[in-house]
C-alpha cells in the first residue's frame, strides 16, 4: 500500500484491522465461531506505518476510515481465500455509496422552509456469491453484512420533500457464477414542488467492478445520471454534489455482486428461476449461462437436452 495521502482517504489502525478481520470471517470461518476477543486473538493482521491501509501518522486524517477503502481490504481478503481454497471465501461484495445512499439536504416548504440534511438508503444490493449461496440481496456493504436497512419509500417521502420515482432491481447486472451475486438496484428521485435539493453521494465501482471468484463473473458497475427537465440523462462523476430543481431527478445504479463458480455450472432450474423473477434475461441465460428455455404453453421451461448441447460447446 501506498504512504498516507494528505487527505481523508486514509484507514485508521483500528479500521485497518477490522476490515481484514471482516474478510476472514465472512469468508472461511463457520458461523459457530463466536465473534469475540478469544477468537480475534487467533488471527494475526501485518500492517506498515505510515500507510493508506496501516498504522497512520499525524497529520493525516482518517475521516473516510469505514467505508469505501475498508470494503477494498475486505474484499480482496475474502476472494483471496475462495481463490486459495475452492469451496471457502466468497467473490466480492459491490463497492457501496451510489446517490441513493447519498446524503440529501435543503429547505423544507411544508415546514415553513425549515432546513434539512439527512442520509438517505435508497437502493444498494451487491451481496456477493458463496460456495453455496447467491449473493445476500439486501448486505448494502461487505461490512455491515445486512445491517443497514433499505429505507422505506413512504417513510421518507414523508419526513423529506422527496418524490422517489422508481425503485427496482436491473436485469443482467450480477455477477454470473455457480451461485451469482445480486443484481443492481435502480432508484429515481428527486425534490417536491418548491423545494431545490442538493444530493451528495462518493460513489465507489464506477471503474472498478466486484470481481467474481473460481471463475464467477463480475458485478454490474455502479452508475449516476441527473435526468434533466426535458427528460434526457446527464452523466454524473463517481463524486459529486447535484443540485435539483422541482422536476429533475437522480438516478443511480448501485454495484452488482461478483459470482461465485462457472456459469455453466449453475443448476439450471436456478436460472429458470432468476428469468422469470426478472433478474436474468433470456439471452443471458443462454449466452452466459448456457441455458435454453423454451415456451412450454403458458410457461417456461429447461431444454436439458440443448442446454447441455450448449454448455459443452461453451465450455470449449
Amino acid at each position: 500500500n501506498i504512504d498516507c495521502q494528505p487527505c481523508g482517504l486514509n484507514l485508521s489502525e483500528g479500521c485497518a484491522r477490522a476490515a481484514a478481520m471482516v474478510g476472514i470471517y465472512n469468508g472461511i470461518l463457520d458461523h459457530s465461531v463466536p465473534a469475540n476477543a478469544g477468537s480475534f486473538r487467533r488471527v494475526d493482521v501485518l500492517l506498515r506505518e505510515n500507510c493508506v491501509v496501516g498504522i497512520p501518522r499525524h497529520p493525516h486524517s482518517c475521516s473516510v476510515a469505514t467505508t469505501n477503502l475498508a470494503d477494498r481490504v475486505s474484499n480482496p481478503v475474502q476472494r483471496a481465500i475462495a481463490e486459495i481454497a475452492p469451496g471457502f471465501g466468497m467473490a466480492d461484495t459491490g463497492p457501496i455509496m451510489p446517490p441513493a445512499m447519498g446524503v440529501i439536504s435543503g429547505k423544507d416548504p411544508r415546514h415553513g422552509d425549515a432546513p434539512f440534511v439527512n442520509q438517505i438508503f435508497l437502493g444498494a444490493t451487491g451481496g456477493a456469491g458463496t460456495p453455496v449461496t447467491d449473493g445476500f440481496l439486501s448486505i448494502i456493504h461487505v461490512g455491515n453484512a445486512g445491517l443497514c436497512r433499505q429505507d422505506s419509500i413512504e417513510v421518507d417521502e414523508l419526513h423529506h420533500p422527496l418524490f422517489v420515482r422508481r425503485r427496482s432491481l436491473t436485469p443482467d447486472t450480477e455477477g454470473a457464477g455457480t451461485f451469482r451475486g445480486a443484481p443492481s438496484v435502480y432508484a429515481e428521485f428527486g425534490p417536491t414542488e418548491g423545494c431545490t435539493m442538493e444530493v451528495l453521494y462518493t460513489a465507489d465501482g464506477t471503474v472498478n467492478p466486484a470481481e467474481g471468484a473460481q471463475g464467477g463473473g463480475p458485478g454490474a458497475l455502479s452508475r449516476a445520471f441527473k435526468r434533466e427537465l426535458d427528460g434526457t440523462l446527464t452523466e454524473l462523476p463517481a463524486c459529486h454534489g447535484v443540485k435539483l430543481e422541482p422536476g429533475e431527478y437522480v438516478v443511480s445504479r448501485s454495484s452488482g455482486g461478483g459470482g461465485y463458480g462457472s456459469p455453466l455450472e449453475r443448476d439450471p432450474a436456478r436460472v429458470l428461476h432468476d428469468v422469470l423473477e426478472g433478474w436474468v434475461s433470456r439471452e443471458r441465460a443462454r449466452d452466459v449461462y448456457g441455458v435454453v428455455l423454451v415456451d412450454a404453453g403458458t410457461e417456461l421451461a429447461v431444454d436439458e437436452a440443448a442446454t447441455a448441447r450448449l454448455r459443452a460447446s461453451l465450455a470449449n
